[in-house]
């Protein structure tokens, strides 16, 4: 009998332990994007001369990392921490949300970079189009699809604890930016 007391003490202060060792669950915080903190991008036409084409689709694939052309569609894929860069997504508690999806899941980042342009004699009319972006959750296939100045909520399956299964993405605008001043340099 005593030796079943000792093992039915032993019993109860390793469950007790365990129990009180247990690592309480965390409750998620997602917080959305300041939305105005981003002004809206205005586009400007350009003006080039025939000759500095080839000067531009340089500087453009120099910039984008591929082998970019002004007069056709030019898509791009991004990863890693460059994505928190050129779009917010907002954070989930203290992390950037893009790092926290891809530290858990994995993702990347496309962009559809496009061009209205219109040639005359000895020159191209040029006016950028909004850039299409689609940030990818590799492991869960999410994705938010958003353009310039239209940032996009997107209800997500599982909220991971959230009151707020929502979550925004938008342009920084960086990018942007970026390919407005290669064609202004010129």
């Amino acid at each position: 009998m005593r030796s079943f007391l000792n093992s039915l003490l032993t019993i109860t202060f390793a469950l007790l332990f365990f129990y009180g060792c247990e690592v309480e669950e965390k409750k998620n915080i997602y917080q959305s994007p300041a939305l105005q903190k981003y002004s809206k991008f205005i586009y400007a036409e350009n003006f080039l001369l025939k000759d500095k084409a080839s000067k531009i689709n340089k500087d453009l694939s120099g910039l984008l990392g591929i082998e970019a052309d002004f007069l056709i569609e030019n898509k791009v894929s991004f990863d890693g921490e460059v994505i928190d860069e050129l779009i917010d997504c907002g954070k989930m508690n203290d992390e950037i949300y893009v790092n926290y999806i891809d530290r858990i899941f994995g993702s990347y980042l496309e962009a559809i970079i496009t061009f209205e342009v219109i040639e005359e004699s000895n020159n191209f009319k040029i006016t950028n189009k909004p850039i299409k972006y689609v940030f990818y959750s590799k492991e869960t296939g999410t994705r938010w699809k958003f353009k310039t100045n239209k940032p996009k909520e997107l209800l997500v399956g599982n909220p991971v604890y959230d009151d707020n299964p929502y979550r925004t993405c938008i342009s920084k605008n960086i990018l942007e930016k970026k390919i407005t001043n290669i064609f202004n340099e010129i």
